[in-house]
């Protein structure tokens, strides 16, 4: 009779059992989730890192073997937010009309010929071409530019009153997937997140 009582009382698990276990495991399923989370956007960030990098040394390139009209790809003091996208970008790329294209590029369906351009044409559709991506249709994807979130490429003249030739200041900024303020917990600004390549280039 006394062994009945002692197993009885041992057999089973408490409600409490049960809820303590579970919530022990949520709080490290949690943990892994959010740790998932921070890989994905750390690899996006490395990636997108990589394509700002080619960017930058693209219209770096564009620069120096454009030289005779390298005043040309200075871009305007201001920039325009495209409200669709959300993208902030030079005004060349909101232009109702597309500028000469002076280099060959495939819309996604039919490849597009490369026109006779002269050196200022030839920089305009750079500057197009690497800050706006060269013209696709049906939903296409192939232009670096459009995987940098909120991108801005500024190129200024180094000193004031500069011609052709003359140092320039190239600047490419985005925003990362993830910054400080997400691990420190502080509050959010503007900056929180841009990063920023830049140089000063002699074409």
């Amino acid at each position: 009779m006394k062994n009945n009582r002692n197993l009885s009382k041992l057999k089973g698990l408490s409600l409490i059992e049960v809820l303590v276990t579970i919530t022990i495991t949520s709080i490290g399923l949690m943990g892994l989730v959010s740790l998932q989370m921070q890989a994905v956007r750390a690899t996006t960030d490395s990636g997108n890192r990589s394509q700002a990098v080619w960017l930058f040394n693209d219209i770096v390139s564009r620069i120096h073997a454009n030289e005779v009209s390298s005043l040309s790809y200075v871009t305007p003091p201001t920039f325009l937010v495209d409200l669709v996208t959300g993208q902030t970008r030079p005004p060349v790329c909101t232009a109702p009309i597309i500028p000469t294209a002076c280099s060959r590029y495939h819309t996604g369906v039919v490849a597009v010929q490369a026109a006779d351009c002269t050196g200022v044409q030839q920089a305009t559709w750079d500057l197009y071409e690497v800050a706006c991506g060269s013209p696709k249709v049906a939903g296409f994807q192939g232009n670096s530019v459009s995987y940098l979130p909120q991108a801005q490429l500024t190129i200024a003249c180094a000193t004031p009153g500069c011609g052709n030739s003359d140092p320039l200041n190239v600047t490419l900024q985005w925003r990362a997937k993830t910054d400080t303020e997400a691990t420190t917990g502080a509050a959010r600004t503007a900056n929180s997140g841009l990063l920023t390549l830049t140089d000063v280039i002699t074409p």
